[in-house]
């Protein structure tokens, strides 16, 4: 169906019908999305779909975690028992970091595949934020599931670490991920580049952006390395999934409060985003 199909349910729900957000994608072969506010469903379906036919997505889903299992495999084994159970799991930790570096290609340039799609985004009765937030959460998912299936194919290669280093994972991939998205939101509007469903070269950021990137995983990664330093220093792994969960708690409120303003900024950067992503600058 595509976008002539959305435009014509987002049509209804302009005119008080059932609209996108209720109908789900025309034809009644949409997710069920149905219970999510307003149209976030049926963007984060398109969004989730637009992932899921990039050839990248696939080559990522065989690489990362055969990585972490050769990983797990050659490495882990070396680190002897009296390192720590700290330092044992920094292998498991950096796979949750790495998952997010690995997709920064779809949120520093979260527009890039939309090409003339991206007209429509402004022509509809969207909450740009709501599209935004489409967009992060899908990416995220792909991350999250990137990082499950890392883990599992590491744990059970390298046996089962202990329950805080499960924990500490899980909440250091999770908090980082609005800190990086509420950012990397701010990279896509100010810079955003046409991007062709392939694997080319011509496919990859602007060095700018990249730049960007590097200085945004850097700068949070360092923030939330601090608690490694103070588990260290204290011999006690369970400072990690505490620190790690209350500064995702602040980068979740932060992103709260950012993504209303990104999406004002989003709209008044209408014009040169949609040359870019279109083509029309050319």
């Amino acid at each position: 169906a595509g976008w002539a199909g959305y435009r014509l349910t987002l049509a209804g729900a302009r005119s008080g019908g059932p609209g996108l957000a209720a109908r789900g994608a025309p034809g009644g072969a949409g997710w069920a999305t149905g219970a999510l506010p307003g149209l976030l469903g049926p963007l984060l379906e398109r969004e989730a779909k637009h992932l899921l036919r990039h050839p990248l997505t696939g080559v990522l889903l065989l690489v990362i975690p055969g990585l972490a299992g050769f990983a797990a495999w050659k490495s882990m084994p070396l680190i002897p028992a009296e390192a720590g159970e700290v330092v044992r799991a920094l292998p498991l930790l950096a796979f949750a970091v790495y998952t997010h570096l690995a997709t920064q290609v779809f949120w520093l340039n979260a527009f890039g595949w939309d090409r003339g799609g991206a007209r429509l985004l402004f022509l509809a009765p969207l909450d740009l934020s709501e599209v935004l937030l489409a967009k992060n959460v899908a990416t995220y998912a792909l991350a999250a599931l990137l990082y499950l299936a890392a883990a599992a194919l590491a744990v059970t290669l390298a046996g089962a670490p202990p329950a805080w280093a499960l924990l500490a994972a899980a909440a250091l991939h999770a908090g980082m991920a609005p800190w990086l998205y509420g950012l990397g939101n701010l990279v896509s509007v100010l810079n955003p580049r046409a991007a062709p469903m392939s694997l080319q070269r011509s496919g990859k950021m602007p060095a700018l952006s990249g730049l960007a990137g590097m200085a945004i995983v850097s700068g949070v990664t360092a923030v939330f390395a601090l608690p490694v330093l103070l588990a260290l220093w204290l011999d006690e792994g369970w400072v990690l999934p505490a620190a790690w969960a209350a500064l995702g708690l602040g980068g979740l409120a932060a992103y709260r409060v950012a993504l209303p303003r990104v999406g004002r900024l989003l709209g008044r950067r209408r014009e040169p985003l949609l040359a870019a992503v279109t083509g029309d600058a050319s």
